[in-house]
Protein backbone atom coordinates (compact mmCIF):
# COMPACT_ATOMS: atom_id res chain seq x y z
CA UNK A 1 0.00 0.00 0.00
CA UNK A 2 1.27 3.52 -0.74
CA UNK A 3 2.39 5.33 2.41
CA UNK A 4 1.39 8.94 3.02
CA UNK A 5 3.61 10.89 5.41
CA UNK A 6 3.04 14.25 7.06
CA UNK A 7 5.39 16.32 9.19
CA UNK A 8 4.79 16.89 12.90
CA UNK A 9 6.01 19.61 15.22
CA UNK A 10 8.37 17.28 17.09
CA UNK A 11 10.50 16.60 14.03
CA UNK A 12 8.95 13.24 13.23
CA UNK A 13 6.55 12.28 10.53
CA UNK A 14 3.24 10.50 10.86
CA UNK A 15 1.36 7.97 8.74
CA UNK A 16 -1.95 9.82 8.81
CA UNK A 17 -2.77 11.58 5.58
CA UNK A 18 -5.83 10.15 3.92
CA UNK A 19 -5.77 7.03 6.09
CA UNK A 20 -8.14 6.35 8.94
CA UNK A 21 -6.96 2.92 10.05
CA UNK A 22 -3.88 1.17 11.39
CA UNK A 23 -4.45 -2.49 10.50
CA UNK A 24 -6.41 -4.78 8.18
CA UNK A 25 -8.37 -7.96 8.80
CA UNK A 26 -10.44 -10.26 6.61
CA UNK A 27 -13.28 -12.59 7.59
CA UNK A 28 -14.08 -14.94 4.70
CA UNK A 29 -17.03 -17.30 5.09
CA UNK A 30 -18.34 -20.16 2.99
CA UNK A 31 -21.56 -21.53 4.52
CA UNK A 32 -22.31 -24.43 2.11
CA UNK A 33 -21.52 -28.13 2.27
CA UNK A 34 -21.75 -30.89 -0.34
CA UNK A 35 -20.03 -31.41 -3.69
CA UNK A 36 -22.65 -29.63 -5.78
CA UNK A 37 -21.78 -26.43 -3.87
CA UNK A 38 -18.17 -26.57 -5.08
CA UNK A 39 -18.52 -23.03 -6.43
CA UNK A 40 -19.06 -21.54 -2.97
CA UNK A 41 -15.74 -22.94 -1.75
CA UNK A 42 -14.09 -21.60 -4.93
CA UNK A 43 -15.70 -18.22 -4.20
CA UNK A 44 -14.28 -17.86 -0.71
CA UNK A 45 -10.85 -19.24 -1.65
CA UNK A 46 -10.68 -16.75 -4.53
CA UNK A 47 -11.06 -13.92 -2.02
CA UNK A 48 -8.57 -15.59 0.31
CA UNK A 49 -6.00 -15.78 -2.47
CA UNK A 50 -6.49 -12.09 -3.31
CA UNK A 51 -6.19 -10.63 0.19
CA UNK A 52 -3.21 -12.83 1.00
CA UNK A 53 -1.45 -11.88 -2.22
CA UNK A 54 -2.02 -8.19 -1.44
CA UNK A 55 -0.36 -8.46 1.93
CA UNK A 56 -2.82 -9.42 4.65
CA UNK A 57 -1.08 -12.18 6.65
CA UNK A 58 -2.80 -15.41 7.67
CA UNK A 59 -2.68 -14.23 11.27
CA UNK A 60 -5.19 -11.52 10.28
CA UNK A 61 -7.40 -13.65 8.03
CA UNK A 62 -10.23 -15.71 9.49
CA UNK A 63 -11.19 -18.36 6.93
CA UNK A 64 -14.38 -20.35 7.49
CA UNK A 65 -14.96 -23.22 5.03
CA UNK A 66 -17.91 -25.55 5.55
CA UNK A 67 -16.61 -28.36 3.32
CA UNK A 68 -13.24 -29.57 2.04
CA UNK A 69 -13.59 -29.73 -1.75
CA UNK A 70 -9.84 -30.13 -2.26
CA UNK A 71 -9.87 -33.54 -0.55
CA UNK A 72 -13.33 -34.64 -1.65
CA UNK A 73 -13.25 -38.15 -3.22
CA UNK A 74 -15.09 -36.76 -6.25
CA UNK A 75 -12.34 -34.28 -6.99
CA UNK A 76 -10.34 -35.63 -9.98
CA UNK A 77 -7.49 -33.24 -9.08
CA UNK A 78 -6.84 -33.80 -5.37
CA UNK A 79 -5.55 -30.91 -3.24
CA UNK A 80 -6.73 -28.32 -5.78
CA UNK A 81 -9.69 -26.00 -6.18
CA UNK A 82 -9.94 -24.04 -9.42
CA UNK A 83 -12.07 -21.02 -10.19
CA UNK A 84 -12.39 -21.72 -13.93
CA UNK A 85 -12.57 -24.71 -16.24
CA UNK A 86 -9.22 -23.83 -17.83
CA UNK A 87 -7.47 -24.35 -14.49
CA UNK A 88 -5.58 -21.06 -14.72
CA UNK A 89 -5.60 -20.41 -10.98
CA UNK A 90 -5.51 -22.97 -8.21
CA UNK A 91 -7.17 -20.91 -5.49
CA UNK A 92 -6.47 -23.59 -2.88
CA UNK A 93 -2.75 -22.92 -3.22
CA UNK A 94 -0.02 -24.61 -1.22
CA UNK A 95 -0.33 -22.89 2.15
CA UNK A 96 -4.03 -22.29 2.80
CA UNK A 97 -4.87 -21.97 6.52
CA UNK A 98 -8.50 -22.78 7.36
CA UNK A 99 -9.49 -21.52 10.82
CA UNK A 100 -13.03 -22.90 11.02
CA UNK A 101 -13.87 -25.99 8.97
CA UNK A 102 -16.75 -28.40 8.56
CA UNK A 103 -19.24 -28.38 11.39
CA UNK A 104 -17.36 -25.55 13.13
CA UNK A 105 -18.94 -23.19 10.58
CA UNK A 106 -22.10 -22.27 12.49
CA UNK A 107 -24.14 -19.14 13.07
CA UNK A 108 -23.15 -19.13 16.74
CA UNK A 109 -19.43 -19.37 16.03
CA UNK A 110 -19.67 -16.67 13.36
CA UNK A 111 -21.50 -14.21 15.65
CA UNK A 112 -19.19 -14.99 18.56
CA UNK A 113 -16.19 -14.40 16.30
CA UNK A 114 -17.45 -10.96 15.25
CA UNK A 115 -18.45 -9.82 18.73
CA UNK A 116 -15.46 -11.31 20.56
CA UNK A 117 -17.64 -13.41 22.87
CA UNK A 118 -15.43 -16.50 22.72
CA UNK A 119 -14.45 -18.99 25.38
CA UNK A 120 -11.12 -18.27 27.09
CA UNK A 121 -9.75 -21.54 25.69
CA UNK A 122 -10.32 -20.40 22.08
CA UNK A 123 -6.94 -20.32 20.28
CA UNK A 124 -5.59 -17.08 18.91
CA UNK A 125 -6.00 -18.30 15.32
CA UNK A 126 -9.77 -18.41 15.82
CA UNK A 127 -10.10 -14.91 17.27
CA UNK A 128 -10.82 -11.63 15.51
CA UNK A 129 -8.34 -9.47 17.40
CA UNK A 130 -9.42 -6.14 15.95
CA UNK A 131 -9.67 -2.68 17.50
CA UNK A 132 -11.01 0.76 16.64
CA UNK A 133 -8.23 1.18 14.07
CA UNK A 134 -9.12 -1.95 12.09
CA UNK A 135 -10.52 -2.02 8.57
CA UNK A 136 -12.32 -5.33 8.13
CA UNK A 137 -13.29 -7.07 4.90
CA UNK A 138 -16.20 -9.44 5.56
CA UNK A 139 -17.05 -11.72 2.63
CA UNK A 140 -19.85 -14.29 2.75
CA UNK A 141 -21.07 -16.79 0.18
CA UNK A 142 -23.64 -19.56 0.22
CA UNK A 143 -27.37 -20.09 -0.32
CA UNK A 144 -29.68 -17.34 0.82
CA UNK A 145 -33.12 -15.84 0.49
CA UNK A 146 -35.04 -12.73 1.44
CA UNK A 147 -33.53 -11.72 4.77
CA UNK A 148 -31.44 -14.80 5.57
CA UNK A 149 -28.29 -16.76 4.69
CA UNK A 150 -28.19 -20.52 5.21
CA UNK A 151 -25.42 -22.21 7.16
CA UNK A 152 -24.94 -25.80 5.94
CA UNK A 153 -28.67 -26.24 5.16
CA UNK A 154 -29.34 -26.76 8.88
CA UNK A 155 -29.64 -23.20 10.22
CA UNK A 156 -29.60 -19.61 9.03
CA UNK A 157 -28.53 -16.13 10.08
CA UNK A 158 -31.03 -13.33 9.52
CA UNK A 159 -30.32 -9.79 8.40
CA UNK A 160 -31.42 -8.51 11.82
CA UNK A 161 -28.99 -10.80 13.65
CA UNK A 162 -26.17 -9.72 11.37
CA UNK A 163 -26.99 -6.03 11.84
CA UNK A 164 -27.05 -6.43 15.63
CA UNK A 165 -23.68 -8.23 15.55
CA UNK A 166 -22.15 -5.29 13.66
CA UNK A 167 -23.64 -2.86 16.18
CA UNK A 168 -22.03 -4.82 19.02
CA UNK A 169 -18.73 -4.58 17.17
CA UNK A 170 -19.13 -0.81 16.88
CA UNK A 171 -20.09 -0.35 20.54
CA UNK A 172 -17.10 -2.46 21.62
CA UNK A 173 -14.75 -0.52 19.30
CA UNK A 174 -13.88 -3.58 17.25
CA UNK A 175 -13.65 -1.84 13.87
CA UNK A 176 -12.88 1.41 12.13
CA UNK A 177 -14.60 0.59 8.82
CA UNK A 178 -16.20 -2.53 7.37
CA UNK A 179 -16.44 -3.54 3.73
CA UNK A 180 -19.22 -6.13 3.64
CA UNK A 181 -19.53 -8.28 0.49
CA UNK A 182 -22.08 -11.05 0.08
CA UNK A 183 -22.53 -13.34 -2.93
CA UNK A 184 -25.84 -15.20 -2.66
CA UNK A 185 -29.40 -15.06 -3.96
CA UNK A 186 -31.33 -11.95 -2.85
CA UNK A 187 -28.10 -10.78 -1.25
CA UNK A 188 -29.14 -7.12 -0.86
CA UNK A 189 -31.69 -8.16 1.76
CA UNK A 190 -28.84 -8.96 4.15
CA UNK A 191 -27.77 -5.32 4.48
CA UNK A 192 -31.25 -3.77 4.69
CA UNK A 193 -31.22 -3.57 8.50
CA UNK A 194 -27.67 -2.32 9.02
CA UNK A 195 -27.63 0.73 11.27
CA UNK A 196 -24.02 0.98 12.49
CA UNK A 197 -21.70 3.64 11.02
CA UNK A 198 -18.77 3.20 8.65
CA UNK A 199 -20.09 0.17 6.76
CA UNK A 200 -19.98 -0.08 2.97
CA UNK A 201 -22.09 -3.04 1.79
CA UNK A 202 -22.00 -4.78 -1.60
CA UNK A 203 -24.40 -7.51 -2.68
CA UNK A 204 -24.28 -9.71 -5.78
CA UNK A 205 -28.06 -9.48 -6.32
CA UNK A 206 -31.07 -7.41 -5.34
CA UNK A 207 -34.12 -8.66 -3.46
CA UNK A 208 -36.10 -10.96 -5.76
CA UNK A 209 -33.07 -11.84 -7.90
CA UNK A 210 -30.94 -14.97 -8.03
CA UNK A 211 -27.17 -14.77 -7.94
CA UNK A 212 -26.06 -16.97 -10.81
CA UNK A 213 -23.13 -19.29 -11.43
CA UNK A 214 -20.59 -18.53 -14.13
CA UNK A 215 -19.78 -21.80 -15.89
CA UNK A 216 -19.50 -25.58 -15.50
CA UNK A 217 -16.26 -27.53 -15.44
CA UNK A 218 -16.99 -30.76 -17.39
CA UNK A 219 -14.20 -32.55 -15.55
CA UNK A 220 -16.00 -32.28 -12.21
CA UNK A 221 -19.58 -31.97 -13.43
CA UNK A 222 -20.62 -28.96 -11.35
CA UNK A 223 -20.58 -25.17 -11.56
CA UNK A 224 -17.16 -23.96 -10.56
CA UNK A 225 -17.65 -20.32 -9.44
CA UNK A 226 -20.35 -17.66 -9.17
CA UNK A 227 -20.50 -14.76 -11.58
CA UNK A 228 -19.96 -11.86 -9.19
CA UNK A 229 -16.95 -13.43 -7.50
CA UNK A 230 -15.51 -14.51 -10.86
CA UNK A 231 -15.41 -10.93 -12.14
CA UNK A 232 -14.32 -9.58 -8.75
CA UNK A 233 -11.32 -11.94 -8.80
CA UNK A 234 -10.57 -10.94 -12.39
CA UNK A 235 -10.39 -7.32 -11.21
CA UNK A 236 -8.36 -8.08 -8.09
CA UNK A 237 -5.77 -10.04 -10.09
CA UNK A 238 -4.79 -6.70 -11.68
CA UNK A 239 -4.43 -4.95 -8.34
CA UNK A 240 -1.00 -4.61 -6.70
CA UNK A 241 -0.18 -3.48 -3.14
CA UNK A 242 0.75 0.00 -4.44
CA UNK A 243 -2.19 0.21 -6.84
CA UNK A 244 -4.27 3.37 -7.09
CA UNK A 245 -7.46 1.53 -8.02
CA UNK A 246 -10.40 2.63 -5.89
CA UNK A 247 -13.51 1.05 -4.42
CA UNK A 248 -15.57 3.00 -6.94
CA UNK A 249 -13.88 0.95 -9.66
CA UNK A 250 -14.45 -2.25 -7.73
CA UNK A 251 -18.17 -1.49 -7.55
CA UNK A 252 -18.28 -1.68 -11.36
CA UNK A 253 -16.64 -5.11 -11.73
CA UNK A 254 -19.86 -6.95 -12.56
CA UNK A 255 -22.34 -4.95 -14.66
CA UNK A 256 -25.72 -6.54 -15.29
CA UNK A 257 -24.82 -7.59 -18.84
CA UNK A 258 -22.29 -10.09 -17.44
CA UNK A 259 -23.62 -10.63 -13.91
CA UNK A 260 -27.25 -11.01 -15.09
CA UNK A 261 -28.28 -10.12 -11.54
CA UNK A 262 -28.06 -6.49 -10.37
CA UNK A 263 -25.24 -5.69 -7.97
CA UNK A 264 -26.54 -3.82 -4.93
CA UNK A 265 -24.59 -1.21 -2.99
CA UNK A 266 -25.45 0.54 0.26
CA UNK A 267 -23.39 3.66 0.94
CA UNK A 268 -25.51 5.75 3.34
CA UNK A 269 -23.67 4.45 6.42
CA UNK A 270 -20.24 5.04 4.89
CA UNK A 271 -18.91 8.56 5.34
CA UNK A 272 -16.15 8.48 2.71
CA UNK A 273 -16.49 8.73 -1.06
CA UNK A 274 -15.60 5.34 -2.64
CA UNK A 275 -13.78 7.29 -5.36
CA UNK A 276 -11.19 8.33 -2.77
CA UNK A 277 -10.82 4.96 -1.03
CA UNK A 278 -8.14 2.63 -2.36
CA UNK A 279 -8.98 -1.02 -2.91
CA UNK A 280 -5.87 -1.87 -0.91
CA UNK A 281 -7.36 -0.19 2.18
CA UNK A 282 -9.53 -3.29 2.59
CA UNK A 283 -7.98 -5.99 0.41
CA UNK A 284 -4.38 -5.13 1.28
CA UNK A 285 -2.25 -4.61 4.34
CA UNK A 286 -1.34 -1.42 6.18
CA UNK A 287 2.23 -0.79 7.22
CA UNK A 288 2.43 2.17 9.58
CA UNK A 289 5.70 4.06 9.26
CA UNK A 290 6.99 6.94 11.35
CA UNK A 291 10.10 8.79 10.21
CA UNK A 292 12.49 10.62 12.50
CA UNK A 293 15.50 12.78 11.76
CA UNK A 294 17.44 11.18 14.60
CA UNK A 295 19.10 7.82 14.05
CA UNK A 296 19.72 5.45 16.90
CA UNK A 297 23.11 3.80 16.54
CA UNK A 298 23.80 0.60 18.45
CA UNK A 299 27.56 -0.09 18.46
CA UNK A 300 28.79 -3.59 17.75
CA UNK A 301 30.34 -3.75 21.21
CA UNK A 302 26.84 -3.39 22.71
CA UNK A 303 26.21 -3.00 26.38
CA UNK A 304 23.93 -0.96 28.60
CA UNK A 305 23.86 2.75 27.87
CA UNK A 306 26.22 2.46 24.89
CA UNK A 307 24.03 4.27 22.38
CA UNK A 308 24.37 7.49 20.44
CA UNK A 309 22.00 9.66 18.44
CA UNK A 310 22.91 11.02 15.03
CA UNK A 311 21.59 14.33 13.80
CA UNK A 312 19.98 14.87 10.38
CA UNK A 313 23.41 15.54 8.79
CA UNK A 314 24.67 12.15 9.87
CA UNK A 315 27.26 13.56 12.37
CA UNK A 316 27.44 11.95 15.78
CA UNK A 317 26.13 14.04 18.67
CA UNK A 318 28.43 15.01 21.50
CA UNK A 319 28.68 12.97 24.66
CA UNK A 320 26.87 15.74 26.51
CA UNK A 321 23.93 15.64 24.06
CA UNK A 322 23.77 11.88 24.32
CA UNK A 323 23.63 12.06 28.12
CA UNK A 324 20.83 14.62 27.95
CA UNK A 325 18.91 12.40 25.55
CA UNK A 326 19.32 9.44 27.86
CA UNK A 327 18.09 11.51 30.80
CA UNK A 328 14.98 12.52 28.88
CA UNK A 329 14.22 8.92 27.96
CA UNK A 330 15.91 6.25 29.97
CA UNK A 331 16.87 3.28 27.84
CA UNK A 332 16.88 -0.12 29.48
CA UNK A 333 17.31 -3.68 28.31
CA UNK A 334 14.34 -5.96 28.98
CA UNK A 335 15.12 -9.46 30.09
CA UNK A 336 13.07 -12.34 28.73
CA UNK A 337 9.81 -12.84 30.59
CA UNK A 338 9.44 -16.02 32.64
CA UNK A 339 7.94 -18.84 30.60
CA UNK A 340 4.85 -18.86 32.80
CA UNK A 341 4.10 -15.26 31.72
CA UNK A 342 4.51 -15.76 28.01
CA UNK A 343 1.68 -16.53 25.61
Amino acid sequence: MPISITARDDGTSGYVKGKTHTNNWAVLVDTSRFWFNYRHVANVLSMYRSVKRLGIPDSQIILMVADDMACNPRNPRPATVFNNAHQHINVYGEDVEVDYRGYEVTVENFVRLLTGRLAPSTPRSKRLLTDDGSNILIYMTGHGGDGFLKFQDSEEITNVELADAFEQMWQKKRYNEILFIIDTCQAASMYEHFYSPNILAIASSLVGEDSLSHHVDPAIGVYIIDRFTYYALEFLERVTPDSTKTLAEFLQVCPKRVCISTVGVRQDLYKRDPKTVLVSEFFGSVRSVELTERILDIPKCGGKGKVAFNDSQGEASTKENVEKSLQRKKLVYANQLPISHTI
